[in-house]
């Protein structure tokens, strides 16, 4: 049999080297967890890059698209005007027909309210 101090050192030996390998171990599962935090981060930033960059752009497109069709109404107003204008000064009785046959219209679309008893 041993002497008990010598199975004490062995003891604290094992202990020693099973508590390093179990602070190596607790290390290396950190620094993996960090590395995949890292990775996940990067990946979250980059895709949220893309996505502002892909907004960016539609916005964009979407103003050059509403330009545009601001442009073509202006034109359009300036084409309605002159021509109503023309109309206006060639034939003004007709202009006032038409006027008179929506006003009918729209006064005929207007619901009558009924009469209040007597």
């Amino acid at each position: 049999m041993k002497p008990f101090g010598e199975t004490a050192r062995e003891t604290r030996a094992k202990a020693s080297e099973l508590a390093e390998k179990t602070a190596e171990n607790a290390r290396l599962t950190a620094e993996a967890a960090k590395a995949r935090i890292q990775d996940g981060y990067g990946r979250a930033r980059a895709a949220t890059s893309d996505l502002a960059a892909k907004a960016g752009e539609q916005a964009s497109i979407a103003r050059e698209a509403a330009g545009e069709a601001y442009e073509k109404g202006k034109v359009q107003a300036k084409r309605a005007n002159s021509k109503l204008k023309d109309v206006a000064e060639k034939q003004p009785l007709a202009l006032v027909a038409g006027a008179v046959a929506i006003g009918a219209l729209l006064g005929s679309l207007i619901p009558k309210g009924d009469k209040p008893e007597e």
